[in-house]
């Protein structure tokens, strides 16, 4: 039986939880990539893992003969390898990500994603070309959009069940103008690259993760942005039914998130079968027709690690796109002005909503995913939706994959 030889890239605050999860099983952590070395010395160490570093193939090669992990600033030498079966894009930047991605798929290398913000922007596209270069490109099992689709979405669905609604819980309140020096008490309070925690409160993440789950299952934002409102799980089955229910949506068969349920992720389902029904009721799932499923937790870093084993062992994406249904677009933090540099996910200038694809194709708009380094045009006002023609954007592989998804999806 195969097992997972991996490489890790990125050893922040996920990254580093992976490592020590690989530690205490008989897979195999062949390299790992880590730009500052001193940091990444310091997460091998304290997992207790043997390293060296290596500065180009010939060590690599030598250190990995002798069942050492690798330790390295350089990407590249993660493609070089032979013990290398998967790779995992722990980042979470999007530059890096697209790098990363197209050169496993040169490579027929499997990937986990675990890269939200990439997948997000051009995700379909990589799932399509990964699988007809015979590779598994998935998401984390661990994160919002693949603990909803493995633990819950995909086995309701498979017993028969109508999908109605999914989604997760908000881990705070809703700040969209939140900046990291507005939170640089907080971010070192947890711990957290301040612009990370920006992407969190603001919403960006949020509305990333949905895109994700959205793209992978059909799925759309009921609104744009959709509803996200404050509520308890005893009222989630109730307040997400369509307005002439009594309920807050327009429409069914859509994604959306909840303050006050963290760290939980939800499907609401229903049938038309009564014996089902008098079934769920029976178990106590709740009175119906509309029940609710809950798992209280998700476990990003801790589960990654399920992604690689299902990816190498099973040949299984635990989370895919299937198609290309949503984006999420850049709108305006605060007025912005012409000839300004937008500094993309969790900074100063923009915050991230979602909407379906049909209109931000019909419209233009912005993908936030491609903003980074993006210079206006024209001013703009706070929490103006950006479009294309707005901004000049800069010859990056993301962008020219972005445009390849355009044509092709």
């Amino acid at each position: 039986m195969k097992i997972p030889l991996i490489a890790v890239i990125g050893l922040g605050k996920m990254g580093e939880a992976l490592v020590h999860h690989i530690r205490k099983t008989n897979h195999r952590l062949t390299i790992a990539i880590e730009v500052n070395l001193t940091r990444g010395k310091e997460v091998l160490s304290r997992a207790g893992i043997k390293y060296a570093v290596a500065n180009n193939v010939e060590d690599a090669r030598q250190i990995s003969e002798r069942g050492e992990t690798i330790l390295t600033d350089s990407i590249d030498l993660a493609f070089e390898l032979d013990d290398v079966n998967v790779i995992i894009d722990a980042t979470g930047n999007i530059d890096a990500g697209a790098y990363i991605a197209w050169k496993c798929i040169n490579i027929k290398k499997n990937i986990v994603m675990l890269n939200a913000e990439l997948d997000a922007t051009i995700g379909p596209i990589l799932s399509k070309i990964a699988r007809s270069a015979g590779i598994i490109y998935t998401g984390d099992i661990g994160d919002e959009p693949g603990s909803i689709m493995y633990y819950l979405y995909r086995p309701l669905k498979e017993i028969g069940l109508e999908i109605l609604v999914a989604g997760k819980g908000k881990n705070n309140p809703l700040n969209p103008h939140a900046t990291p020096s507005s939170l640089k008490e907080m971010s070192e309070k947890l711990k957290l690259n301040p612009r990370i925690l920006t992407s969190f409160v603001d919403g960006t993440k949020t509305m990333v993760e949905m895109t994700i789950l959205s793209n992978a299952t059909g799925l759309l934002p009921d609104v744009r942005g959709m509803h996200g409102p404050v509520a308890d799980l005893k009222d989630l089955a109730k307040l997400f039914r369509t307005k002439n229910e009594g309920g807050i949506l327009n429409n069914l068969h859509v994604v959306d998130y909840v303050i006050g349920i963290a760290p939980g992720v939800f499907v609401i389902a229903t049938t038309d079968d009564e014996a089902i029904m008098e079934n769920l009721r029976y178990l106590k799932v709740g009175d119906g027709p509309n029940f609710l499923f809950y798992r209280p937790y998700h476990l990003p870093g801790s589960e990654t690690l399920l992604s690689a084993v299902k990816a190498v062992c099973e040949n299984e994406a635990v989370i895919q796109p299937i198609g290309y249904f949503s984006e999420t677009v850049a709108v305006a933090k605060r007025d912005l002005n012409s000839g300004e540099r937008i500094d993309g996910i969790g900074g100063d200038t923009v915050y991230g909503i979602i909407e379906r694809r049909t209109i931000t194709s019909a419209e233009g708009l912005l993908p936030i995913g491609l903003s980074e380094s993006a210079t206006l045009k024209r001013s703009v006002r706070k929490d103006e939706v950006l479009t294309f023609d707005d901004v000049e954007i800069p010859d990056k592989l993301v962008h020219a994959l972005w445009r390849l998804q355009q044509k092709s999806l």
